[in-house]
Parts: structure tokens; C-alpha cells; sequence
């Protein structure tokens, strides 16, 4: 349970598809598209919430770049998760490499 990485990126890949369905399906007027919408962001806070966990134990940062991310994800939710997953992330987490253990 103490690494969540992969949950981490899982989270933000469902919410995504979530988003995009729920978009296409708003577009074509059918009627639970307001539903996934609702699933979309609420599995948007889930990854949101993995983020922070990410952030606040990244001994890579320093607490003025972790507040300028927080920051940042809050309010640019899924733009800012495209952007933290594909070119921030590495910075912020420590991989372990498992073969040395």
C-alpha cells in the first residue's frame, strides 16, 4: 500500500475516459451523460488525492514547488494532470529500483 504509483496514473487514465465519454455522449444528447459526468469527477478527486500524497512526500521538492504544484493541479485538473503525468511526475517521485532490494 506504500507505493501508489501505478493506482496513481490508473486513476488519472480512467478519469480521462471518463471525461471523454461523458463529453461525446453530452454532445449526442443522451440522457446519463450527466452521470459520467458525476463518475468523472469523482474519480477525478481520487486521483487528485493520490497526487497531493505524490507531492507532499517527495523528498525532491522543495515547499515552495510543492505549493506551486498543489496549486496548479487544483486548478488545472485534467490539463494539469496531462501535464504532471507526462513531463513533471519524474521529478517528483523517487522510483525505487526493486532489483537492489
Amino acid at each position: 500500500m506504500k507505493d501508489l504509483t501505478h493506482q496513481t496514473r490508473q486513476a488519472f487514465f480512467f478519469s480521462l475516459g471518463f471525461y471523454i465519454f461523458a463529453i461525446f455522449f453530452k454532445i449526442l444528447k443522451v440522457g446519463f451523460a450527466d452521470m459520467l459526468i458525476s463518475i468523472a469527477l469523482l474519480i477525478s478527486l481520487i486521483w487528485v488525492v493520490l497526487v497531493f500524497r505524490e507531492v507532499m512526500l517527495s523528498t525532491k521538492l522543495t515547499n515552495l514547488e510543492r505549493i506551486l504544484l498543489i496549486v496548479f493541479i487544483i486548478f488545472g485538473n485534467i490539463i494539469a494532470g496531462v501535464i504532471y503525468f507526462f513531463l513533471i511526475r519524474d521529478k517528483v517521485i523517487v522510483l525505487v529500483d526493486k532489483s537492489k532490494k
